[in-house]
């Protein structure tokens, strides 16, 4: 029985073909049946094997579009349209990759309200993890003819038409909220420089550790990687994962018994079983899993109902850990399953009414580690459409403000005084097994699909998850860029890499100068590090592009554009943008560091502080973020050092007095520095650094 004719990897319509390279179109038909592929007016044919496998291999010429994909074999016929060529880009890595536009609608809404633009394609590449080695395929793009001459490719997941699955979709009003924001920003400044179409395909899963986008025998050949080997020949069985996750569901599925069973909407009426509280900040008495209740009562007068029947309402409540249930005088309107997504709640004004109104959350924590955190600096209001909010903490970049206030405008803060009362306390939730996070499980089945896809360069961005194993980190991270530029066929042999290096974030702590032991840091460092090993691999510094209180930033633009600078100058050779300043010798006596520093084309500046807030239209000698590790006492410390910019390309480093003995000198050395002050004239920030002292 001959085989249908099925086309495998990641093609569809609405695809971008990369522009002046090789490409390759394979898949399966009737063993020894010819197929032949007509694009651009040229065809192309082959023969299957004895197996039925075939390749295409063809150029696609230079940029344009669109165009229809004929593939035809015997009686049958796959095509596509809507096909463009143009430049391609693999981006991958773990949340803030994956993080879409649809979280970051109100730090940009005018890019929802542009035109669709034909130019900027994305192809999301649905989450699936794998074991038992690399896939040819995703089972959601592979394409099937029908028997009938002339019927278009279908889709042989029969569920196809409830999923978003792997489909190629153009930037627009109804399509940009589903793609990633830091591959959108990207794809649309290589767009605007180049002026030719681009294509992303996105390939990323939140909380992955690199070792899951390694390959078994990459992690082999890394050596002393014992632990990851033993994980994969582990669950290598089917058996051990169906064990594993029938033992996981039914612990969850226990403790979330135990967690709800009872639990009733509490009598706000009265305080007398309620406790004060404030908000936002950490609540004491919450170290413990389970549930608490919080109210909070406000007054609406008619005129203010008005307001809010006129424009609609929102309910925004920062971030919490762990998850909500948020209601208003008695009717949900929202809720958010774990800790990281900010809490915007729309709801109908209907809910309202003049006089007393109570907001009530019910907030599950689900462990005794720390408190239930309201997160600070961010917004906690209950407002009407017509009023915009600032979304997000923002210093040196992308500052946003909230409008002058319209007089039919409400906006009442919900910030203070609250009350609270501890529904119940339990042991802490089972711990999860997330098998996506497994080594070798999304390279295999995420990754390996793409890879005989032609590509033009990769944009890397991730390092959270493996933020306390720095140590191993660098070595994985050259490992990958040499493992992906083998493995991506119809790629350069030099296949350019963007590492986007990890931003400021603080975990809602606070802001610092220094830290004895770096945190993320030491990430940042093996990242830079990583690079200049790699070779053609480029740098997007993003130290002032994070939020201190939020681990998925949304000043996705300034990241984005930044990768997109590095792209135009490693891969295009766009030898007029200057990579981001970076130390490159350093000079010390016994009082002062004079540090001499690389910025390419430009020059440095220090910009003037105020609020640790960097003004760029002021400039000033004085810099921030210099320190030293310094050994005092048989004991470690880190001390803030002055600094000053002596000449465009120098910094002076004094050395404090009674230090003790320097060990390292240090720049940004802390999890979420500030203020930062010192960049290149093109607006990036330097590179964070240490040396030795």
């Amino acid at each position: 029985m001959n085989k249908e004719l099925k086309i495998n990897g990641i093609y569809g319509s609405g695809m971008v073909l990369q522009r002046n390279k090789i490409n390759c179109v394979y898949g399966t038909a009737g063993v020894f049946s010819d197929v032949m592929m007509t694009f651009r007016g040229v065809t192309s044919i082959t023969q299957a094997d004895e197996s039925g496998n075939w390749k295409l291999e063809f150029s696609p010429g230079e940029a344009g579009g669109p165009f229809i994909m004929t593939i035809k074999s015997d009686s049958q016929k796959i095509e596509f349209t809507d096909v463009f060529v143009g430049e391609v880009w693999l981006c991958s890595g773990q949340s803030n990759m994956q993080l879409p536009m649809e979280r970051m609608k109100y730090s940009y809404p005018a890019e929802f309200v542009q035109p669709k633009n034909e130019n900027i394609r994305m192809l999301t590449v649905p989450i699936s993890w794998s074991f038992d080695g690399e896939k040819d395929s995703l089972p959601q793009t592979e394409w099937i003819s029908n028997a009938d001459e002339g019927t278009k490719a279908e889709c042989t997941n029969p569920a196809a038409d409830n999923i978003t699955g792997a489909k190629w979709v153009c930037a627009s009003p109804e399509t940009l909220g589903q793609m990633s924001g830091t591959g959108y920003f990207f794809a649309k400044k290589i767009m605007e420089e180049l002026d030719v179409p681009v294509g992303i395909i996105n390939a990323s899963q939140g909380g992955s550790p690199i070792a899951s986008w390694l390959s078994k025998t990459a992690l082999e050949e890394l050596g002393g990687k014992t632990e990851y080997l033993e994980k994969i020949k582990y669950f290598e069985n089917s058996e051990n994962v169906k064990k594993e996750q029938e033992s996981l569901a039914a612990k969850q599925a226990e403790w979330n018994k135990k967690l709800l069973d009872g639990v009733q909407y509490p009598d706000t009426a009265t305080d007398s079983l309620w406790k004060d509280c404030t908000i936002p900040g950490d609540i004491d008495g919450t170290d413990c899993a389970g549930i608490v209740w919080f109210k909070k009562e406000i007054e609406l007068t008619e005129e203010q109902l008005s307001h809010f029947n006129k424009y609609s309402a929102n309910l925004w409540l920062g971030t919490i850990i762990d998850a909500d249930v948020a209601y208003i005088n008695g009717e949900k309107v929202g809720e958010t399953p774990y800790c990281y997504p900010p809490r915007r709640y729309k709801f109908s004004p209907d809910l309202l009414h003049a006089g007393k109104n109570t907001i009530v959350l019910r907030v599950q924590k689900n462990s005794k580690i720390g408190k239930i955190r309201f997160f600070k600096e961010k917004p906690y209001c209950l407002f009407t459409d017509n009023v915009i909010i600032s979304p997000v903490a923002t210093r040196n970049i992308e500052q946003r403000h909230d409008t002058l206030f319209p007089l039919d405008g409400e906006e009442i803060s919900l910030e203070g005084n609250w009350k609270m009362k501890i529904e119940k306390q339990i042991e802490d939730c089972p711990e999860n097994l997330f098998f996506e996070w497994l080594p070798t499980a999304l390279y295999n089945s995420m990754l390996a699909p793409c890879f005989k896809y032609a590509i033009s360069g990769v944009l890397w961005y991730q390092g959270e998850s493996d933020a306390g194993n720095a140590n191993d980190y660098k070595g994985m991270l050259v490992k990958l860029i040499e493992l992906w530029r083998h493995k991506f066929v119809y790629g350069a042999k030099d296949l350019p890499f963007v590492v986007i290096q990890l931003p400021n974030w603080s975990n809602g702590t606070n802001e610092d100068s220094t830290s004895v032991d770096g945190g993320w840091a030491n990430i940042r460092q093996v990242q830079s590090e990583a690079a200049e090993i790699a070779g053609r691999t480029g740098l997007a510094v993003t130290i002032d592009a994070g939020e201190w209180n939020d681990l998925h930033p949304e000043k996705k633009l300034t990241v984005g554009t930044r990768a997109a600078l590095e792209a135009l100058r490693i891969a295009y050779g766009k030898t007029y943008i200057s990579p981001a300043p970076k130390a490159v010798f350093c000079e010390n006596n016994e009082d002062k560091y004079t540090i001499h520093f690389d910025c390419g084309n430009s020059s440095l500046a220090a910009f003037k502080i105020e609020e640790n807030i960097a003004d760029f239209y002021i400039e000033d000698t004085e810099v921030f973020g210099f320190s030293f590790l310094c050994k005092k006492d048989n004991e470690f410390i880190a001390v803030e050092a002055k600094a000053k910019l002596i000449e465009d390309e120098i910094v002076e480093v004094y050395v404090p007095k009674d230090c003790g003995t320097p060990l390292e000198l240090r720049y940004l050395w802390a999890d979420s520095p500030s203020p930062i002050n010192l960049y290149s004239r093109d607006l990036i920030p330097v590179v964070p650094f240490r040396l030795k002292a």
